[in-house]
């Protein structure tokens, strides 16, 4: 899986983005051959944005998550993320039964 790391009006230290790493690689989990993973990191004013865009084989799933911590606003997005691959990976299973 590819990860690019863009900072918006942030400088994306080696720390920040080794942890960004770490919890993307988490996804590994799902076997849904995901190709790529943008992380989008983002400040303005108090508040930390993360948005997560995953590309699968055929889908792109994206989210974003709003916090007053930057790390706090990765794990909620990944979290969020590991969700919705769940609900995706449930519905292929449904299908293929059917």
């Amino acid at each position: 899986m590819q990860i690019s790391i863009t900072g918006r009006h942030i400088e994306v230290s080696p720390d920040l983005k080794s942890y960004v790493e770490k919890q993307i690689e988490k996804l590994n989990k799902f076997d849904n051959h995901i190709i790529r993973a943008h992380v989008i990191l983002e400040v303005e004013k108090f508040r930390y944005g993360a948005e997560i865009v995953l590309t699968l084989k055929k889908q792109v799933l994206k989210v974003k998550e709003i916090t007053s911590n930057i790390y706090g606003s990765v794990e909620r997005a990944v979290k969020r993320l590991e969700k919705n691959l769940h609900r995706f990976e449930e519905k292929v299973k449904l299908h293929r039964k059917g």
